[in-house]
């Protein structure tokens, strides 16, 4: 089921209409974790631009299974910073001063993460900075290192379409005429990652939609100059 903080106000209702957004979609399922290859898509809401210093704000993840955005399988977690983020960030973010500080802690935040994810292969635009925060917000507060493989759509995207002139998120859904009902949130910008990601492998043929052989074809075109 969806997992969220309890406090997370709006959100609910958010989740709520992305899940009856998300069901009219193509390739949309309720598969269950175990019944075949679980992907997961993440996108996090931070107080600022670097990994060693601010501070992770929020977590959103769709998981995927064969490829299908699984509805139920979803997670949106706000996490209580240290310091309420400043005024000009959260007019970044959108995540208010209130809902900042009726966040999960850090500690139950990243368990829930860590239970989530399991050993699922993680997806993400620009995979590196989500990575980077990721990796530090596990050690400081589970004690673990993060070793799941990740894919960044980021470099799948000009991988398969190099002659696309999209580089942002918002360009690439607008080149596949990809709509989402909200974004700059992280459950939502997840969602907008997973039907992109979607769209990418109607375009990889069937036998090389894998993890590892889309990792390959990315690393291809960085050597190609894709």
């Amino acid at each position: 089921m969806m997992a969220a903080h309890p406090n997370a106000g709006e959100g609910g209702s958010l989740r709520a209409r992305l899940a009856r957004f998300i069901g009219r979609l193509p390739g949309v399922g309720s598969a269950r974790r175990g019944d075949c290859a679980r992907w997961v898509v993440l996108d996090l809401e931070t107080s600022g631009l670097d990994p060693g210093r601010d501070a992770l704000l929020a977590i959103g993840a769709v998981a995927l299974s064969a490829h299908r955005i699984v509805v139920a399988d979803s997670l949106e977690t706000v996490v209580r910073p240290e310091q309420v983020s400043s005024r000009s960030n959260i007019l970044v973010h959108g995540l208010g001063a209130q809902a900042q500080r009726d966040g999960a802690d850090p500690g139950e935040a990243c368990a829930n993460l860590l239970a989530f994810i399991a050993d699922a292969p993680l997806v993400a635009f620009q995979a590196d900075f989500d990575r980077a925060f990721l990796q530090r917000f596990v050690r400081v507060h589970g004690g673990v290192e993060l070793t799941n493989p990740w894919l960044d759509l980021a470099q799948l995207a000009p991988a398969l379409h190099p002659r696309c002139p999209a580089q942002t998120l918002d360009e690439w859904l607008t080149r596949f005429g990809i709509e989402v009902e909200q974004r700059h949130h992280a459950v939502a910008d997840a969602l907008a990652s997973a039907m992109l990601l979607q769209r990418l492998l109607a375009d990889v043929p069937p036998g090389e939609r894998a993890f590892a052989p889309l990792q390959t074809l990315c690393r291809q075109a960085r050597w190609l100059g894709a």
